[in-house]
């Protein structure tokens, strides 16, 4: 059996019904939203679980001097500990607060060398600006969609997470966007228990993904458990 991985899900949550192969996971990035899921995740006790810790751009108002003290110091206890869900969004939010958000927990994750898990929404630009530069362990771009950012976000060697969102689109487009991924750049994740309406598993999913583009799915499966180790070791 080919090993599978999810590069992230919101482990705090209840696994939903349809997530049949959860419990063959190899590994799994479980991200937060917000400072009161903090704790949650930090009781988890699952040795295949990657956490990482930080604030969604939806709720960029949680950014206190109070818990970026706390992230900083989560980073410091804890050297598996990585940064993520944090980025930008168009669609919810004030992007001028979510922006100051957003490049100080890149500037926390950049003094720890620890890897970040990025959500864009219609961002591209602003967060492309705020990641050149940087000395990041690595880049995860959660959920990624954008054919016009592709390649100067290869260019920072950023990995790119793909989620059954993707099957919403036309075979053309998924195709397209699926060409153009660098093969050791690629991975994929759910966003469980967000994993959208017609998902039933990890396995199912890259079944669906590679008849769209022609590839196995135990091919896509193994892609993705490879780069994610190049990741994390």
């Amino acid at each position: 059996m080919v090993p599978m991985i999810d590069s992230h899900l919101h482990g705090i949550e209840a696994v939903p019904d349809n997530y049949s192969d959860y419990g063959e996971l190899k590994r799994m990035v479980s991200c937060v939203a917000k400072a009161d899921e903090w704790d949650r995740q930090l009781a988890i006790d699952d040795p295949r679980m990657i956490k990482s810790y930080g604030i969604h751009p939806w709720y960029a108002e949680d950014w206190t001097l109070e818990n970026k003290k706390r992230l900083f110091d989560i980073l410091t206890n804890d050297p598996a500990a990585q940064v993520g869900e944090i980025g930008m969004d168009n669609k919810r939010g004030q992007i001028l607060g979510q922006t100051m958000v957003f490049i100080q927990q890149l500037d926390l994750a950049e003094h720890f060398n620890r890897v970040v898990s990025v959500h864009d929404i219609g961002c591209e630009k602003m967060v492309l600006e705020s990641l050149r530069g940087r000395k990041l362990k690595a880049i995860i771009l959660h959920s990624y969609g954008s054919d016009s950012y592709l390649k100067p976000y290869s260019e920072l060697e950023c990995y790119f997470s793909i989620s059954p969102r993707l099957l919403s689109r036309s075979d053309i487009r998924v195709k397209r966007l699926m060409d153009a991924i660098p093969e050791d750049r690629l991975l994929l994740e759910t966003d469980s228990p967000n994993c959208g309406k017609e998902f039933s598993g990890m396995r199912d999913f890259a079944e669906r993904l590679g008849n769209i583009i022609g590839r196995p799915a135990d091919e896509l499966l193994s892609l993705a458990e490879q780069n994610l180790g190049r990741i994390f070791g």
